[in-house]
């Protein structure tokens, strides 16, 4: 019996841990990336050899709509070297945040909370993540995690990143 229950125990943590680290989310266009999270690593398919911005945003967060002029500019710039890839968690459904998107011609790409399956929760779970928006996560271009920072971030520290993280 201790046998049966110590197998079962086992198989659940390992079905677990890759429920837990390969992920799917998709885009408010209906696009799917798969994501592959593995210890300091946050692999986003088709964003190999960039540097990728994973912001957490609301629609009515104020702080957060100071930060989005900066995150258009360096799209922008540095379109061949970074995605930014922008997370709505304050549970908006896909229509708004395409308007919103819209309205502040953004872009780069948006996602909303119930469209990103398990990413939201395991990044809280790898950074310590409580809430706070606009919360950024940068990916240098080899899927490994720099760092992960609540707050508006300048320009220039987002473009001095790209270059960094972009070697």
């Amino acid at each position: 019996m201790k046998k049966i229950l110590l197998s079962l125990l086992t198989l659940l943590a390992f079905t677990f841990n890759l429920y837990a680290e390969n992920m799917e989310m998709f885009d408010t266009d209906g696009k799917s990336y798969k994501v592959l999270g593995d210890g300091n690593k946050l692999e986003i398919e088709g964003m190999e050899d960039k540097v990728v911005f994973l912001e957490f945003f609301g629609l009515k967060c104020p702080a957060c709509k100071q930060l989005m002029p900066n995150l258009i500019n360096i799209q922008e710039k540095y379109k061949d070297k970074v995605q930014i890839m922008a997370i709505e968690v304050q549970k908006a459904d896909v229509d708004p945040i395409n308007a919103y998107k819209k309205e502040h011609k953004i872009n780069y790409i948006t996602l909303s909370n119930y469209d990103v399956g398990r990413v939201v929760r395991y990044v809280m779970e790898k950074s310590g993540w409580k809430g706070a928006i606009p919360f950024l996560v940068a990916i240098n271009s080899k899927g490994q995690v720099q760092f992960a920072q609540a707050g508006v971030m300048s320009e220039e520290d987002l473009a001095k990143y790209v270059e960094e993280f972009s070697k």
